[in-house]
């Protein structure tokens, strides 16, 4: 509607001193008197083209997986998904955050070392980042080698000699050495491990294999090797040993190995073993509902277990004698071994709960219910999300077909890839990196979203073809997917990287000259030159 200033509404116009039985005639000669001359346009409505690229955002996140833990001193580091906490180790208490990129942004940190004077992560088969601990509790960045550098998929860490190995999907290199890729020869499907030295010289396990990094000879079996350090090492031998675990997530052996990679004494669980590490002068396994620990005696023999009852637990470090981090997908603690002045034995303290294992989910469109055997969650889309004492007995299905106005979407049979048939267009098939899994599908704002191992991806209609709108890196699997009541936006619930809100939205850092305000009848004229400009396709026609 255009609005006009006219001299027939003046102060002055007989349509202020007529009764009501004229207004109507009066009212269809003010309009013809618009229809003349003599009308000065003020205003005129005009309608935004804005040609930026969409791109897929979180606009809010909580929980995850705290997977690595390290203690130096009265500092604690603990990886929490793609960024690292610098944590007060005396009281528990945060100092400070550490990431290179946002949630969403970036792998989540899949291994941590101290190297000298510094903090070396490796954000899963993505990029190592090197921090300076110059200052121990804000540490400084220092340099990141991205896959290609490095020539594998990172996904471990080991240091030996103090020099850096980064081992993964593909072989294992030294971080200081450009080019030099050892057991790059391995099966494709067995991620290399960690490098130790042994007296065969530096071996790592692939697969469930040892196997020597010169020539790759096999020298036992172990599916994760960490040398035995302090003084408890001469207590194996005069040369030190191993802590080995071999095993599947059905069944582990946890135990100790000698210099020459012989068996000195194991345990076997029907279960997964996270992780085993010896502290001060006792090994540690960490289990899905339980921590178990045994003294080592003379020539690496274990003595009498104890077991230490806990859901969620995934790394453990000495904080300091009878003291010890311990965190995980249910958040992170201080765990007091034996009784002392300050309390009692077997005592968990200084504790932070985080969602970090959501294995049910359930909406009603404004809130999400999600959690498991470690406790039930909160969450209102967009905000703020608290421990709940809501039962949660059973949980929504993943979809696995949906239909839009301008396509069919749905997941294929064997679950590797979703199929999008746009209307009148060329089909489109996508499959998640790394040989991941779709596990749900969701529609908002006229983009396909998808739910997999790895994170969420979007895709929508642009210039007649399917189109990415943008990737969420999260560790996964993502397999529910809520849009709500009211919006576009689209509430992700993964497993074990959390749950949060993301939302499509224009790319910040296009290009501005994609976005003009212009009148309806130069649209079109305007679109033509936007996309010349930019170098675009034409906009498709109407048939």
């Amino acid at each position: 509607m255009t609005r006009t200033r006219c001299e027939a509404f003046s102060d002055r116009s007989p349509i202020r001193v007529l009764g009501r039985r004229a207004l109507l005639p009066a009212l269809a000669a003010a309009s013809a008197l618009l229809s003349l001359g003599g009308c000065e346009t003020t205003y005129a409505p005009r309608q935004t083209l804005d040609l930026r690229p969409r791109v897929l955002e979180v606009v809010d996140h909580h929980g995850g997986t705290r997977r690595v833990t390290l203690v130096r001193d009265d500092v604690w580091y603990q990886s929490f998904g793609p960024e690292i906490e610098v944590v007060d180790a005396r009281d528990g208490l945060r100092i400070s955050t550490v990431e290179v990129a946002p949630w969403g942004e970036i792998a989540p940190i899949s291994d941590m070392v101290i190297a000298g004077d510094e903090l070396v992560a490796v954000h899963a088969r993505d990029r190592v980042v090197r921090y300076a601990l110059d200052n121990p509790r804000r540490p400084r960045f220092l340099a990141e080698i991205d896959a290609a550098t490095l020539g594998i998929e990172p996904l471990f860490l080991s240091v030996e000699n103090d020099r850096v190995w980064v081992s993964g999907d593909g072989g294992t290199t030294p971080l200081d050495v450009r080019g030099l890729v050892e057991l790059s020869n391995v099966p494709s499907e067995a991620s290399v491990g960690r490098v130790v030295a042994t007296n065969e010289g530096l071996v790592a396990p692939v697969g469930r294999r040892i196997l020597a990094l010169d020539d790759g000879r096999y020298l036992g079996a172990a599916s994760d090797l960490r040398p035995i350090e302090g003084p408890v090492a001469e207590l194996v031998d005069p040369e030190g040993g191993f802590v080995f675990q071999f095993g599947s997530d059905e069944a582990t052996t946890v135990g100790i190995l000698g210099p020459d990679l012989r068996e000195r004494d194991r345990r076997a669980f029907p279960t997964t073993i996270h992780i085993a590490r010896v502290l001060g002068d006792r090994l540690w396994a960490v289990m899905p509902t339980e921590i178990v620990t045994w003294p080592i005696e003379a020539g690496g023999v274990l003595g009498p277990p104890l077991f230490v009852p806990v859901k969620g637990a995934r790394d453990i470090a000495m904080i300091r004698d009878n003291y010890y981090a311990v965190a995980g997908t249910f958040g992170r603690a201080i765990y007091r071994f034996k009784a002392d002045g300050t309390g009692d034995a077997d005592e968990f303290v200084a504790v932070e709960r985080s969602p970090g294992r959501l294995e049910m989910a359930v909406t009603d469109g404004r809130r999400v219910l999600a959690g498991g055997v470690e406790g039930n969650w909160l969450y209102r889309i967009g905000g703020t999300i608290e421990l709940s004492d809501r039962p949660l007995r059973s949980s929504t299905q993943q979809v696995g077909a949906i239909t839009l106005a301008w396509c069919e979407a749905a997941i294929e049979e064997d679950g590797r890839s979703v199929r999008i048939d746009p209307v009148g267009g060329d089909p489109f098939q996508w499959s998640p990196p790394h040989g991941g899994t779709v596990h749900t599908l969701e529609a908002a704002g006229d983009h396909v979203w998808v739910g997999h191992d790895f994170g969420v991806a979007a895709f929508g209609l642009r210039d007649g073809g399917v189109v990415s709108a943008g990737e969420i890196v999260v560790e996964g699997p993502v397999v529910w997917l809520f849009r709500p009541r009211v919006g576009d936006e689209v509430c992700f619930v993964s497993v074990f990287g959390g749950i949060g809100t993301a939302e499509i939205v224009p790319d910040p850092d296009a290009d501005p000259g994609l976005v003009r305000m212009v009148r309806p009848e130069e649209a079109e004229k305007a679109e033509r030159e936007m996309r010349e400009a930019a170098g675009l396709p034409p906009a498709p026609t109407a048939d």
